[in-house]
Formats: structure tokens, C-alpha cells, sequence
């Protein structure tokens, strides 16, 4: 409990001046606070990588939207079943010993977790992060490695807050081959999963 209080301290000191915390620690000692809910906590390669759990407008109205529109799609499809899940969802990586919040989990079929747990997921099959600027490089690099290692994800989205910009990455027949897309412009019409999106619709009234 000791450990668990400095930690929490430590974070949330370095959040006063830092938008973005990376502290060495074991897993345990990551899982001790992982359901602090004013800090979205997330880890990685022996450590835990926070920042403040609070959001944007911005970032709140992309995620919800995204939500809206990917549920509504799925819950119309017939003999499918689809979870859209929000922000506090917790996608696990055995293999890399991960643990991270998407803004968006999109699962297919049942939905598996890890042995002993109730909230950490291990088939995701489509996530969503809304990029900020004190995560998107975090986001757009180890993040999204780590993510193509699991094999149930057939896409990995980038929504940007600051512009009309959406980047997917496609897994393709071949597991280790991705297809990269963007688009910048409200004019495009992005594909998620099979649904084509007009980004004006994702965008609207923000731009």
C-alpha cells in the first residue's frame, strides 16, 4: 500500500509540470493503481506511462462520435456480434507484458479476457486512439508496434483533434503486412473496418 501511495504521489506531482509520465515498475505495482480514474494509466516494458485521465471537448466529442456511428453500423449488421467499447477499456498484450486504454475497442464475437480479470481484454479487433500532443508520438510509435503483435486486430485508427486528419492501418491477408491510409481532408471518406465514413461526418461542426 506504501508503494502504492508514493507512486500515485509521484504521478500526479509530475503531471503538475509534465503532460506526459514514464516511471520504471513491475507489473504489480502498475495493476496497484491501474483503476485510478483521474489518471489514465497505461504500461509498457517495465513501466507505467501516464497522463491526466482528463480529455479535451474536442477529444471527448471525436471518441463519442466515432462510438455513435461504429455502434449504430454494427448493431444493424444481422448474425454478427460486435462490441464497440468507450476509453476505459483495458486491451492486454501477454506476449509483451502491455496494458493500454484505447479511446475506442471495436471486439468480434466473445469477448476474451485475462485469466483472473474482469476488465482486461485480449482480442480487441479494431482500436481508436484520438491523438493529443503530449501522447500522439508515444501513440504512433511503440503503441502502434505493440499493437500489429496481437493477432486478432484487423485495424488501427489515429484521429487527430486538431485538424481533419485520420490515419488507418489495414491488416491485410498476410499477418505481418498492413496497409497505411490517410486522410486529410473533410472531403475523404475514410474505411473503418467495411463501413465507409465521411470524415465531415466524424468533423462535424469541429471544422
Amino acid at each position: 500500500m506504501v508503494k502504492t501511495v508514493e507512486l500515485l504521489h509521484e504521478i500526479r506531482e509530475r503531471l503538475l509540470t509534465e503532460p506526459f509520465v514514464r516511471i520504471p515498475a513491475t507489473v504489480e505495482e502498475y495493476e496497484s493503481i491501474a483503476d485510478e480514474r483521474e489518471l489514465k494509466i497505461e504500461y509498457h516494458n517495465e513501466e507505467i506511462i501516464a497522463t491526466m485521465g482528463r480529455v479535451t471537448p474536442i477529444h471527448s466529442i471525436l471518441g463519442t462520435r466515432l462510438i455513435n456511428i461504429l455502434s449504430n453500423y454494427y448493431d444493424n449488421l444481422e448474425n454478427e456480434n460486435f462490441w464497440v467499447l468507450e476509453s476505459g477499456a483495458c486491451v492486454h498484450i501477454p506476449n509483451l507484458k502491455s496494458y493500454y486504454q484505447p479511446d475506442m475497442t471495436v471486439i468480434n464475437g466473445e469477448i476474451k479476457l485475462k485469466e483472473g480479470t474482469k476488465t482486461e481484454i485480449l482480442n480487441p479487433y479494431i482500436v481508436v486512439e484520438v491523438l493529443s500532443k503530449a501522447t500522439q508520438d508515444f501513440d504512433m510509435s511503440e503503441k502502434l508496434v505493440n499493437y500489429k503483435t496481437i493477432e486478432t486486430i484487423k485495424q488501427i485508427i489515429f484521429v487527430a483533434q486538431d485538424r481533419p486528419w485520420i490515419s488507418t492501418f489495414t491488416r491485410t491477408n498476410e499477418p505481418n503486412v498492413w496497409i497505411n491510409t490517410d486522410y486529410d481532408s473533410l472531403e475523404n471518406t475514410a474505411i473503418i473496418d467495411n463501413l465507409t465514413v465521411s470524415l465531415k461526418d466524424i468533423y462535424k461542426k469541429i471544422f
